[in-house]
């Protein structure tokens, strides 16, 4: 019995690509090839409900969603609005597909026949996370958010990180602050990474000298925002603003500084990332980073959709600007 779909490729002779295109009923296989391919899935017993489906040539027309963050996410929510539309436009449906981290055998690739998806979105995982390997090398069209993966058919999409923290410094030292803080993500997420590059490269554009006391480091929650914020707090020379990787851990860092007894922008200025709904109610409305969202999810999908109909097609890297959101969570630096 196969245990996945390289055990079907080795025993036909066969790339594990060529394997993934006859199970998701790809027509560009050849008839002999083919047939070898489904008798070796058949003598193996690997996924005879996916190959069933291959062999009356029926596209699916579905694409799976891995998430780790939950539909309900402020971030997702506005990612999927963007979905929803290029879907309606593509004919797809979208199926959430849930980890099954439990099960030792678990195979993000079973999983994705065992849909009978042409596509597959995977957000909210950092490379530590999980092995992508097998799904990389199944050729099954694959688009990562936020995750710079660029391999066979699998692309990613991400927003400039990097230059809206550089702008969002910009912003801030033009109102004559030089204590600047940033409340980083995860030490190793990948647009974390990239947000701290663009607070140093920030920084050294306005001649001012990088110092690790000032970055605290987080999860992107209010939680971690505000427990972090205590710590830059205690300093003995402590910041007279603060950059934050996300929207919601600038909350929780706003809430620190009042408990403080401190105002915010008056003591201290806050910048948050994401621009999410909650932002502009907040009390003051948060200046932040906008992500555009919309096209990002619109995007994802349409390039998901050029991956399955052009096997040819390189994987696709796609950056989306990002735009500075002023309110009024930032002021001038105090006297």
């Amino acid at each position: 019995m196969a245990t996945n779909i390289r055990d079907v490729a080795k025993a036909a002779g066969v790339s594990v690509a060529t394997v993934s295109k006859v199970l998701n009923g790809y027509t560009t296989v050849n008839a002999k090839t083919r047939e070898r391919v489904l008798e070796f899935v058949k003598e193996l017993q690997f996924q005879p409900n996916s190959a069933a489906r291959s062999l009356v040539g029926r596209r699916s027309m579905t694409i799976g969603i891995f998430l780790t963050t939950g539909l309900a996410h402020p971030f997702f929510a506005q990612i999927l609005t963007g979905m929803e539309q290029a879907l309606k436009a593509t004919g797809y449906d979208l199926i959430y597909l849930a980890q099954l981290s439990w099960n030792k055998d678990y195979s993000f690739v079973r999983h994705c026949q065992s849909r009978n998806v042409e596509g597959v979105v995977v957000f909210g995982f950092q490379h530590e996370d999980m092995d992508f390997e097998e799904l990389i090398e199944s050729g099954i069209p694959t688009l990562f958010i936020d995750l710079d993966v660029k391999e066979g058919r699998a692309g990613y999409i991400s927003s400039d990180n990097q230059e809206g923290i550089k702008r969002a410094v910009a912003y801030i030292v033009g109102l004559n602050h030089r204590r600047i803080a940033f409340l980083s993500g995860t030490k190793n997420s990948y647009v974390g990474g990239l947000r701290l590059e663009g607070y140093r490269e920030g920084l050294k554009l306005a001649d001012i000298p990088y110092s690790e006391s000032y970055v605290a480091y987080g999860d992107f929650t209010k939680e971690a925002g505000y427990e972090r914020m205590k710590e830059l707090l205690a300093l003995p020379e402590r910041p007279t603003a603060v950059i934050c990787c996300s929207d919601m851990s600038a909350v929780g860092a706003m809430d620190a500084i009042r408990h403080a007894g401190l105002s915010v922008p008056g003591d201290i200025s806050v910048i948050g990332f994401d621009d999410i709904e909650l932002a502009s109610h907040v009390n003051p409305p948060l200046t932040t980073v906008r992500q555009d969202t919309f096209t990002i999810g619109k995007r994802t999908i349409e390039l998901v959709d050029e991956l399955i109909n052009d096997e040819g097609l390189p994987p696709p890297e796609a950056i989306v600007p990002t735009e500075l959101v002023i309110r009024g969570s930032c002021g001038p630096a105090p006297e």
